[in-house]
């Protein structure tokens, strides 16, 4: 029998890290827009959502491998 609370973790995990490569999908793409003369605000926009999605997923995934213990 599949033990559903492992694969859910194991699930949230791979949700948690696929955020830094969005993140890391729109500032290629925001540069390539850049340098064919779009706007500044593409590698920007891409470069600020790179840093917050991997902050979040470092925060995560560091609490789940130290897991606070109930009292």
């Amino acid at each position: 029998m599949a033990n559903l609370s492992k694969t859910a973790s194991r699930l949230d995990a791979f949700i948690d890290l696929m955020g830094p490569v969005i993140g890391v999908m729109l500032l290629a793409v925001g540069i390539e827009t850049y340098r064919n003369g779009g706007s500044m605000g593409w590698p920007i926009a891409g470069a600020v959502l790179l840093v917050i999605n991997s902050w979040v997923a470092w925060r995560r995934l560091a609490r789940r491998r130290n897991p606070i213990p109930s009292p």
